[in-house]
């Protein structure tokens, strides 16, 4: 189901505006009229035109309360988060710094504001390896730090929903792909060494994971914004079904019409890589009336288009 454009006219704001997830949405939300307005370090050129900025350091209490207090928004999204996997205690320290500290700072910030409904985006990683599709209602049991980061950023923000009556609603993506996410994430790494023509080298057979299209897990951030079912549930947002690296490059390879020189086994194997890992996605089909619209042939196809759209501009 696409969200019906219900957004129009209402200011909105988004935190982590400028990163992958965070752009395609904040675009989405121009489309549909929102008055958009960002949380952001810095304004760039990764922040869609139209947007208005707010800059602000999520880990600067005061700073984050007088850009919330200026945005004075209806509906946030919260997407703000440390990247990737930490790997030594400076990054864990900054992964808990920006992740936990960032939510509970602008959770701290929205008291007074009230908005009428806060939708921020957990991750499956919460959940830690599951031998079955992974279930909103399953304890979370992180095996990575940026997971258990999330796992406390979540548990903030129900909390505070709990709490204030803030109606709050966490979205969990599992891998989420598309336009303008960057390496070294593995789609826009295995496509730009296919559109080059360079080996493309992969871990070891049969990583699994829940490739879902971008622009799917923005229909769900919209629909939690907009379901009152949805009011302090935690929701999936994946395809329900895996796919592993190798059938994903050999989808590319089908995409593109022609061979690819993959090297599996090439690439150093990463302790959260796993043969299982996939989404329930009953919950989602229930409460928000949402399922991914892409498989992953279809969601390869609309990225080599954007990125060609891109290149022609």
């Amino acid at each position: 189901m696409r969200p019906s454009p219900e957004l129009a006219g209402r200011r909105v704001l988004v935190s982590g505006a400028t990163g992958f997830l965070g752009a395609n949405l904040t675009q989405r939300l121009l489309v549909l009229g929102a008055e958009a307005h960002a949380l952001v370090r810095r304004p760039g050129p990764d922040l869609p035109a139209g947007t208005e900025p707010h800059p602000a350091d999520l880990r600067d209490v005061e700073a984050t309360a007088c850009a919330v207090a200026s945005a004075r928004p209806e509906l946030v999204f919260h997407l703000a988060a440390a990247a990737g996997h930490p790997g030594d205690a400076r990054t864990r320290a900054e992964t808990l710094s920006v992740t936990v500290d960032g939510t509970a700072n602008l959770l701290e910030a929205l008291r007074p504001v009230a908005p009428g409904r806060v939708v921020c985006a957990g991750s499956s990683l919460e959940y830690g390896a599951r031998a079955r599709p992974m279930r909103e209602d399953d304890v979370p049991a992180p095996t990575t730090f940026r997971g258990a980061a999330k796992a406390a950023a979540t548990a903030l923000a129900l909390g505070f929903g709990a709490e204030t009556g803030t109606p709050v609603t966490v979205v969990r993506p599992f891998s989420v792909y598309g336009p303008r996410e960057r390496r070294p994430r593995l789609v826009p790494t295995v496509v730009d060494a296919a559109l080059r023509g360079e080996p493309i080298h992969l871990t070891r057979a049969g990583i699994a994971r829940d490739f879902v299209y971008v622009d799917d897990v923005v229909d769900a951030l919209l629909l939690a914004a907009l379901a009152p079912a949805a009011a302090g549930e935690v929701v999936n947002a994946g395809t329900g079904r895996q796919t592993t690296n190798e059938e994903l490059v050999a989808t590319l390879a089908g995409v593109l019409g022609r061979e690819l020189d993959v090297r599996v086994g090439e690439h150093e194997a990463r302790p959260w890589d796993t043969g299982s890992w996939v989404a329930d996605t009953e919950k989602a089909e229930r409460v928000l009336g949402w399922t991914a619209w892409h498989d992953v042939a279809g969601g390869l196809r609309a990225t080599l288009a954007w990125l060609e759209e891109a290149e022609a501009a």
